[in-house]
């Protein structure tokens, strides 16, 4: 049965709606970060009792506002604020004309911090009803692991599917830099990058309406499902792991606002993006709530991976070349 667009459309219902704070219109860095709630990382030495002494090639992370622990790192780690990231990208942002919507911070005691951007003129895709918005998401985390990262993170408007993070770093739509001594320094090669992500969405715009136009079978689809979520050949009951195989199968058909694009490539990724995004089971930690950690694995984690896999697997199925950056 079609879906009726005008009911079906997540008015509002973004995968960040409700998780961040709206900025105020042409917010300046310095009014971001305080909407935001962006605190400094602290550095405190790191003691091993019962010895006086520090640790010499540790050092502890804490929240400057709280002083709640947030990692044990070594000592040539060298902390990149959430205000230098926010800096950056507000310094970059008037080459595009970009427009920053959105900030917050994800994980336990807020260890990662974000900061979302729109540019101007939405996608459009051939048969494809809904526009394409075109987001830029810079991040970072105080966590000792996570990189400072730019990336496209454009979502169709009709159905909330964050599209842009399957291009991935191959596709020329994530750029990071790690926490190393010369890293405030390469942040200025971030606002570079900035400019660089928001060519990428030329491409994306590209590879979409190819993928629009190009036929795309059932067995196709049961390929691309075998190569990303594959049964294990063994005994045990892998009940779930069919159960989410036949909800992408059902989605390439029922995925909404894919009424003029079905049996094409385009719904494939649509099936596959809707799935990632909205039905896919997260763990439930207990560590943190849900719907940040959705947030989290559709940017970042498990969901942006199954996404960057099924665009490779389609494409390959479908003889598309992925569009170089």
């Amino acid at each position: 049965m079609a879906h009726d667009i005008n009911k079906m459309i997540y008015v509002g219902e973004m995968p960040w709606h409700g998780l961040g704070v709206r900025l105020p219109a042409r917010a300046s860095y310095e009014e971001i970060v305080q909407a935001a709630g962006f605190y400094e990382a602290v550095e405190k030495d790191v003691y091993v009792p019962p010895f006086r002494a520090p640790i010499p090639d540790k050092k502890a992370l804490v929240r400057g506002d709280s002083g709640e622990y947030l990692a044990v790192v070594g000592k040539g780690y060298e902390v990149v604020q959430f205000s230098e990231v926010a800096r950056t990208l507000v310094e970059a942002a008037g080459d595009v004309k970009a427009v920053f919507t959105t900030a917050g911070t994800l994980g336990p005691v807020g260890i990662k911090g974000w900061l979302l951007g729109e540019l101007p003129d939405p996608i459009k895709v051939k048969g494809d009803p809904s526009p394409i918005r075109k987001y830029v998401l810079g991040t970072t985390g105080h966590d000792g692991v996570t990189a400072v990262v730019i990336k496209n993170v454009a979502t169709r408007v009709v159905c909330a599917n964050t599209l842009g993070v399957a291009l991935g770093e191959r596709g020329g739509a994530t750029w990071r830099i790690q926490h190393t001594a010369n890293a405030k320094q390469r942040l200025d090669e971030a606002g570079r990058a900035f400019r660089r992500l928001a060519e990428s969405y030329v491409r994306f715009g590209e590879l979409a309406n190819v993928l629009a136009t190009t036929p795309f079978t059932d067995q196709q689809l049961l390929a691309t499902i075998d190569r990303v979520l594959p049964v294990p050949k063994d005994d045990r009951d892998h009940g779930r792991l069919e159960a989410e195989r036949g909800k992408v199968v059902q989605l390439f058909e029922t995925a909404i606002g894919i009424e003029r694009v079905r049996g094409t490539a385009w719904a494939a990724f649509q099936g596959w993006t809707e799935y990632a995004d909205h039905h896919r089971l997260v763990r439930d930690t207990g560590r943190e709530d849900p719907r940040r950690a959705r947030l989290a694995s559709i940017w970042m984690g498990r969901a942006a991976g199954l996404k960057q896999a099924a665009l490779s697997a389609i494409t390959e199925e479908a003889g598309i070349q992925m569009l170089a950056a």
